[in-house]
């Protein structure tokens, strides 16, 4: 049993966690403990009483019910495939085969799928890029104007709120700007379910989105794979919405998932004040005690209103380690395997930390008297991330993916179309999606990112990379 022999030597370690799930493995609400006490008593199917959520008329149905209400939204579905799943079926709910959809180029691989599913074509917009830290922020209010200018058949606009980073964008003004042309606002919320319950966060997508998807098992307490999904008003069409979800949802959906789904929401209706509080009080500790004992830099509330970044949520813990010296890869790795400390994860220049009210005062403080060991050792060069402009687009994603490929050794690929997306994970965001151009400058990027220890799916072990035969375009 290799992998029940994996959880056990994980589970034996006690580590101090700053990953997903938000419950780091503790039962840090007495409600939890219910749902660990009869884990294979409610492992069940359809029975009669207790409902079906494909058809849900019953339980199932007054949970989410009580779900809409909490969040402000008309509908709300339990999702058991995670939120990819949301986001395919809120993109499916919108677009027809051909319908052009705007999207945030740092937007989750989840959009490709979507994308092939529905023969929707993508018109991207480029988020903002903040050079020091290395990283996409977000999309601004005149760069969603400018792009549905130039692409006035757009159907929705699709945006992330947050990025993995914590950064959120001025949804209340894009939110007029779409809504002013009559179009769909979709919005993955994935990363803030916890929006909702404190006004020290980010405001949540629930005040301008058409619909919304969150997973509340990344900073809340239900189990992973677990997600929700909203809606509100009259520009989604509900029954298509609901025909999409029944294709990406498997038909024995797991009721552990849909009660861990029913009591994450009754935990934050009760105390979600209270316990987003706790994680906030956290996390300002931590930043803190970064900035003030160590020699990395843990970024708070001073990049507000810096490119593109028009709200952040700083109950996620991003640090900056490049400039003393060190790449993200090489602190992830060094505080896992001589510290036991697990963050979420890295990058080249930066290491993320989740927060939630399951962690404690001890984990800040062994985090903190962790990186303090670090010291200074030289700048690592910012030079080189993510592009200014966007890959030339050879042929539509689902073109790519139906037009049979070969691999190529990475450095022999510059001027190819790529079948596979190739993405940087976490956080899933696309470098290259497939149908547009590998050139030079990808080549490079990811030959960096891999060299300092990242990881890009659509690169096998090898160095290799799936393009497009084109001969047969």
């Amino acid at each position: 049993m290799p992998l029940i022999e994996a959880l056990k030597k994980y589970g034996l370690k006690d580590s101090t966690r700053f990953h997903m799930p938000g419950h780091k493995g503790k039962k840090s609400v007495h409600i939890i403990e219910e749902l660990e006490a009869n884990l294979f008593n409610w492992d069940v199917t359809e029975i009669p009483g207790l409902d079906d959520l494909h058809e849900p008329s019953g339980p199932i149905k007054w949970a989410q019910e009580k779900l809409a209400r909490l969040y402000g939204a008309d509908s709300s579905f339990f999702l058991v495939n995670g939120a990819s799943s949301g986001v395919i079926a809120m993109i499916g709910a919108c677009a027809q085969p051909s319908d052009e959809i705007l999207i945030s180029r740092a937007s989750h691989k989840s959009v490709l799928s979507a994308l092939i599913l529905t023969g929707a074509k993508p018109v991207y917009v480029m988020p903002e890029k903040d050079e020091n830290l290395g990283v996409y922020t977000q999309v601004t209010p005149e760069a969603v104007a400018n792009a549905l200018s130039q692409s006035p058949k757009v159907k929705a606009v699709f945006l992330t709120n947050p990025t993995y980073e914590g950064f959120c964008p001025d949804l209340e003004s894009i939110s007029e700007i779409v809504h002013s042309q009559n179009k769909v606002l979709l919005v993955d919320e994935a990363q803030g379910p916890h929006f909702a319950f404190n006004p020290s966060l980010p405001r949540s997508a629930g005040g301008f989105a058409d619909s919304w998807v969150q997973s509340p098992h990344k900073m809340m307490t239900s189990l992973t794979q677990s997600a929700w999904l909203h809606v509100k008003g009259e520009r989604i069409d509900k029954r298509r919405l609901k025909s999409f979800l029944k294709f990406v949802t498997t038909t024995s959906p797991s009721y552990i998932l849909m009660a861990s789904l029913d009591m994450a929401r009754s935990i934050m209706e009760a105390e979600g004040r209270a316990l987003t509080a706790r994680a906030l009080e956290l996390a300002d500790m931590a930043r803190s005690n970064i900035n003030k004992f160590t020699a990395f830099y843990a970024v708070g509330r001073e990049v507000q209103g810096k490119k593109g970044i028009y709200d952040i949520d700083l109950s996620r813990l991003m640090v900056n380690v490049s400039a003393a010296g060190y790449t993200g890869y090489e602190v992830e790795k060094l505080l896992r395997e001589k510290f036991n400390i697990y963050a979420e994860y890295a990058d080249l220049y930066n290491v993320y930390f989740l927060i939630t009210f399951s962690n404690t005062e001890s984990d800040i403080d062994r985090l903190v008297k962790a990186l303090a060991t670090f010291k200074t050792k030289g700048k690592i060069s910012n030079s080189i991330i993510w592009p200014d402009k966007m890959p030339n687009a050879a042929i539509e994603p689902r073109c790519a993916f139906y037009t049979p490929g070969e691999y190529l050794p990475l450095e022999k690929s510059m001027g190819r179309i790529v079948k596979d997306a190739l993405v940087p994970y976490p956080p899933g965001i696309p470098l290259l999606m497939p149908g547009e151009v590998i050139e030079r400058e990808h080549i490079e990027i990811l030959d960096r990112l891999l060299k300092s220890g990242g990881r890009c799916h659509g690169v096998t072990d090898e160095g290799f990379i799936q393009v497009v035969i084109e001969t047969i375009i």
